[in-house]
């Protein structure tokens, strides 16, 4: 067997097991796929490197059929395994759209990872909407869930007096409103991790890390989405809602990225020594500290759209 062979299949057996084992492993379960991503480059082609990620598919879609082995299949059940596939099928058909569109650009390559988790989600909020039967017993099931599950995490005492019920619907229409940006959130730092590693002996990433932008006219899809999310809070429209929420809250996603990246610019400028990663993370920790992230969730995107006018990473 020659060499590179030798390194494809071996490549592929541990981007394989590792995967599966960070899905399998709770804490690491929304990273599973950077391993796909990491060993990537380490195939001739991105056609053989997306074996690897069909192989995971199978593996995953099995695992969770198991789960309801001794379960009578019927149309919850069916609802159910779909929406509890939604988020890993998605992450794996982004990790192949990604691998696939090798020497893109990074926004390029995120975006169009990102549309079939939007056109799944968007076919799932509508089937949720219609009414019918299977999707009834399947909210029906997941309700059940809920209350099963929730007094024994919480130990019986639920968040701001809330009881069963509107602490499920409150996550139902968190879901609906945001599952693009919760997607894209969880494949952004996957892509990242993966890229960080691949490229950690690269001084230059770190530049480009500290040159990340979006395009100008995305300020357009920004204030036009959040313009409609207004609307909808006047004029009663769930389709259009779930749309402009999706948008809306990408948008300020991407623009808060971008707005980290012009502090790790910034912070570069004055101390050449310091790396854009830490930039990145301190500003990640930040914003998950309960109390003080307010301030860089609003402050972060509002940078990002800013530059649109104000060229704070143009040298004098």
């Amino acid at each position: 067997m020659e060499r590179q062979t030798m390194i494809m299949v071996r490549s592929g057996v541990l981007a394989v097991g590792l995967s599966f084992i960070m899905y399998w492993i709770a804490a690491s379960s929304t990273l599973f796929i950077v391993p796909l991503l990491f060993f990537a480059p380490r195939f001739q082609s991105s056609r053989w490197a997306l074996l690897p990620v069909g192989a995971v598919a199978l593996l995953l879609t099995g695992y969770q059929m198991i789960g309801f082995g001794g379960v009578q299949i019927d149309g919850s059940v069916i609802g159910a395994l779909t929406v509890g596939l939604y988020m890993p099928i998605s992450l794996l058909a982004g990790a192949g759209i990604w691998i696939g569109l090798q020497g893109r650009g990074m926004l390029v390559k995120l975006l169009a990872g990102s549309l079939f988790a939007a056109l799944f989600g968007m076919g799932l909020v509508l089937w949720l909407s219609g009414g019918s039967q299977s999707a009834l017993a399947t909210e029906d099931l997941y309700r059940q869930m809920v209350s099963v599950m929730v007094p024994s995490l919480l130990e019986g005492q639920l968040p701001l007096g809330m009881d069963e019920a509107i602490l499920f619907e409150t996550v139902v229409t968190v879901l609906k409103l945001g599952f693009l940006p919760i997607f894209i959130g969880q494949f952004g730092l996957s892509v990242m991790i993966s890229e960080l590693l691949i490229h950690r002996a690269e001084w230059s990433f770190q530049d480009r890390m500290a040159q990340w932008t979006l395009p100008e006219n995305s300020v357009w899809v920004f204030l036009g989405s959040w313009t409609i999310v207004l609307v909808t809070l006047l004029v009663d429209m769930t389709i259009v809602e779930s749309v402009a929420w999706n948008i809306a809250l990408s948008c300020t996603l991407l623009y808060m990225v971008q707005g980290i990246s012009i502090l790790a610019a910034l912070v570069r400028r004055r101390n050449p020594g310091a790396t854009a990663t830490r930039i990145f993370v301190l500003s990640f920790l930040l914003v998950l500290l309960p109390g003080v992230n307010v301030i860089p969730l609003l402050a972060l995107p509002l940078l990002g759209v800013s530059e649109t006018w104000i060229g704070y990473r143009k040298k004098a």
